[in-house]
């Protein structure tokens, strides 16, 4: 049983600061993922959770006792490092057995422990094979197991991308029965896991988002998928955004949504090119405030032929199709509403060759092929589900911020 806290952790490397005020509450049992880009600081703050690295100021408690200079064999805590570091001349059993053996006499026990460990991540009948006579997804449960076995009942594992060399069917295939270890009533783990696949990172009962050293965003996986706090959330769990600015024209109250469970508003935009978006969201805005629409490309559709009967819809031509797999990737050319068009020329050089198309990016589920065989040229209509866009206050010079990251 252990509940973990950080209170107003700093930390600082070669007098550069790594973390910086760092707040965070995991819960006990409860699985966490940390994301965020390269240099945000996720493997320092998992190195001063497991005493590897001590913070420059602030506390860390386990269970309201406070381990903040307790040294890393005393937190009762595993690492599963992202290379396994498994010893190739020990047996499997004797990888999973190597750090208990260490701690105890008894090596009987400790035998009998690991092969209890090796049948709860399946791996029973191979105690005698070595590493190099292992698969990759074998030997990832080898180090898993050995991670359990260093704890004693009710500590804390930590998995530090543990699934980043592996080929993505195993991957798949492997999220789950990790998660299925780690909820293992007979383990009682509090898990802390990091990645940055964006899919594995909705394995996790919470997901905080590291950057530049600081939280940015602590939620469920749909928090973050769908009320991200700003455009670093919303583009950092996206393949491509889209983007769309204008003013409300007017609101509708939800009292309760099915889609949240919450409270709601049905917001209705004019955007600059004039095209008419409807968004439902928790946040509160008023008629006439200017804002700004983000539609991930994956939560697009689109038909063939023009729509009027479709909400949320963008008529357009395709200019550029890219087959990626599971997803067909459409960029579609699509004209602003004519009567905003007018309303733009009279703010700008009546000479001048401003653009005056949308591009809109989206993807699309390969299986549409079947019925429905996307080429360039063709013009479609795009739409989405209004519960799918996410409302800012009107972000300025979006296009250069999203460059940046």
């Amino acid at each position: 049983m252990v509940r973990i806290r950080l209170e107003n952790v700093f930390f600082n490397r070669n007098n550069v600061q790594i973390l910086s005020n760092i707040n965070l509450t995991i819960e006990d049992q409860e699985y966490l993922i940390i994301v965020g880009p390269t240099g945000a600081g996720k493997t320092s703050l998992i190195g001063l959770i497991s005493g590897l690295y001590k913070p420059t100021s602030g506390k860390i408690f386990f269970d309201d006792e406070d381990i903040t200079n307790l040294p890393p064999n005393e937190r009762n805590c595993g690492v599963m490092f992202e290379s396994y570091a498994l010893f190739p001349h020990l047996n499997v059993l004797d990888n999973v057995s190597y750090a208990r053996h260490m701690q105890t006499n008894d090596h009987t026990e400790t035998y009998s422990i690991a092969e209890q460990i090796l049948h709860l991540v399946r791996l029973s009948g191979r105690e005698e094979a070595l590493p190099s006579e292992c698969s990759g997804g074998m030997q990832q449960r080898v180090a898993l197991a050995r991670s359990i076995m260093a704890l004693s009942k009710g500590g804390v594992i930590i998995l530090d991308e543990p699934f980043k060399a592996l080929d993505a069917g195993l991957r798949q295939n492997l999220r789950r029965e990790v998660k299925k270890i780690a909820k293992s009533k007979h383990l009682n783990l509090t898990t802390i896991h990091i990645t940055n696949d964006m899919q594995e990172a909705m394995m996790g009962d919470k997901i905080v988002v590291l950057d530049e050293g600081k939280i940015r965003q602590i939620g469920t996986p749909e928090d973050v998928m769908y009320s991200p706090i700003d455009l670093f959330i919303a583009n950092f769990f996206s393949t491509e955004l889209n983007h769309f600015s204008g003013k409300i024209l007017s609101i509708e109250e939800i009292p309760i949504s099915g889609f949240k469970n919450k409270p709601l508003q049905k917001v209705i935009m004019q955007s600059e090119e004039g095209y008419i978006l409807f968004a439902k969201t928790e946040k509160k805005f008023n008629i006439g405030d200017e804002v700004t629409f983000i539609i991930r490309s994956q939560y697009f559709k689109a038909r063939h032929k023009k729509r009027v009967d479709k909400t949320n819809s963008i008529y357009g031509t395709i200019k550029r199709v890219k087959f990626m797999g599971a997803w067909l990737r459409l960029e579609i050319e699509a004209p602003y509403n004519i009567e905003n068009l007018q309303i733009l020329k009279k703010n700008q050089n009546e000479n001048s060759n401003a653009n005056t198309n949308k591009i809109l990016k989206i993807e699309v589920p390969t299986t549409y092929i079947t019925k429905h065989d996307f080429i360039v040229g063709q013009t479609v209509t795009a739409f989405y589900h209004s519960q799918y866009a996410i409302i800012f206050p009107k972000i300025n010079d979006i296009d250069e911020i999203l460059k940046v990251h």
